[in-house]
């Protein structure tokens, strides 16, 4: 096969499997701004039963990533795909149907059982050239952001026009939709574990990506939680106009975005991104809770929303690079979970932090964290992550 066809085969497959995983990440997405003002009226609601709602379906991901990628070693990564899928959307139906706070926490501990981001990372890394992965998982990792814009714009709109148990059935189809995208790739067989690979591969990088996402999902998923009460309660901005703020500081992140991407993937130069990437992180998260006025508000969310997708698509770009052939799926699994992880800490920590203290003293210390965070991988990154293509 020639090379021109081989690069139309790898992007036909990432523009599949971004497809999968855009579905799957707008589901999450799409409940966050606008869970914690929908979800009042439900019998039961606290701040804190509220928070363990949106997390706990990144808390049942993180547990079940692992043994995804171990059964996708085993089985392939297609049949564990389709089980995910499946899972998802039957955890959307009891969300949906849902009349108490407990069986909504429950039907999204359902859902987060499809727990498939680490499989389907590993399987376009099966189906494409060591030399294209870092292009095919910034475009998968795009996908995500592309994700995150498309429910900063419809989340609102959609909840006015659906409910929450209507975006609940939207989730239904959206899983319905990637079952049909996954039934339509190739099955890879990826090979088999051998345990004198596993003794000498250096997990350290793997373990830096896999606690730095983990922060990334945990500060945004705490901002989701304390951000739309505080538009409500110290702004006046009803939840209708939310998406005004929401889409053009989103809009602005990618065209700023896009440039800085394209240098950092010509110069593979991902693990010198990271560290600035949290500091805008910090810096936005941080002055959000003193914001003089909606349109400061909005440009912080803007230099927020850049850090985030710099970030989400960095870093599966940078990761596979640095993961072996063997056992993909177990160690993008690990990946995953700590992704997965942070979005249930940061639901069930800003909850917390909401009822306890206000959204201010939440913004602050997860600004001051990323901060941290910053520093430990400006001060390491070149020590950690290799420069070569995977072994």
């Amino acid at each position: 096969m020639s090379s021109a066809n081989e690069n139309a085969r790898e992007l036909r497959f990432a523009a599949t499997l971004s497809g999968v995983i855009t579905l799957r990440m707008l589901g999450l997405f799409l409940i966050l701004p606008v869970f914690m003002i929908l979800a009042e009226g439900m019998p039961g609601f606290t701040p804190q039963a509220a928070g363990l709602a949106v997390g706990v379906y990144g808390l049942t991901q993180a547990v079940l990533q692992q043994p995804f990628g171990w059964l996708s070693d085993r089985w392939g990564r297609k049949p564990v795909l389709l089980l995910g899928l499946a899972l998802f959307a039957a955890g959307g139906v009891v969300a949906a149907l849902a009349e108490s706070m407990n069986l909504l926490i429950i039907g999204r501990a359902l859902q987060g059982c499809g727990a498939i981001a680490g499989v389907a990372m590993a399987l376009a890394a099966d189906l494409t050239r060591p030399e294209r992965r870092p292009v095919i998982m910034a475009i998968i990792g795009i996908g995500i952001g592309g994700a995150f814009l498309l429910s900063m714009g419809l989340s609102v709109p959609l909840a006015t026009l659906l409910g929450l148990q209507g975006l609940f059935w939207l989730t239904v189809l959206f899983a319905i939709f990637g079952i049909g995208l996954v039934l339509t790739l190739p099955q890879a067989a990826p090979p088999m574990e051998e345990p004198e690979q596993e003794r000498v591969y250096d997990m350290l990088p793997v373990w830096m990506l896999s606690f730095s996402v983990f922060l990334l999902h945990a500060v945004m998923t705490l901002l989701f939680v304390t951000l739309p009460p505080m538009l409500v309660g110290d702004f006046g901005f009803v939840l209708t106009s939310h998406w005004k703020i929401y889409v053009p500081a989103m809009l602005g992140s990618v065209i700023l975005m896009l440039p800085i991407l394209r240098r950092v993937g010509a110069n593979l130069s991902e693990r010198s991104l990271l560290p600035w990437a949290f500091f805008v992180l910090a810096i936005a998260v941080g002055v959000l809770p003193i914001s003089a006025s909606l349109a400061v508000l909005g440009i912080l969310l803007g230099i927020y929303f850049l850090g985030f997708n710099l970030l989400e698509a960095a870093m599966p770009s940078l990761l596979s690079r640095i993961t072996g052939s063997r056992g993909r799926g177990r160690r993008l699994g690990v990946y995953s979970t700590f992704q997965f992880l942070g979005a249930f800490a940061g639901g069930v920590l800003g909850g917390w932090m909401l009822a306890r203290f206000g959204s201010q003293a939440a913004l602050v210390s997860a600004s001051g964290i990323s901060l941290l965070w910053g520093i430990v991988l400006k001060l390491s990154s070149k020590g950690v992550f290799p420069t070569g293509e995977p072994r």
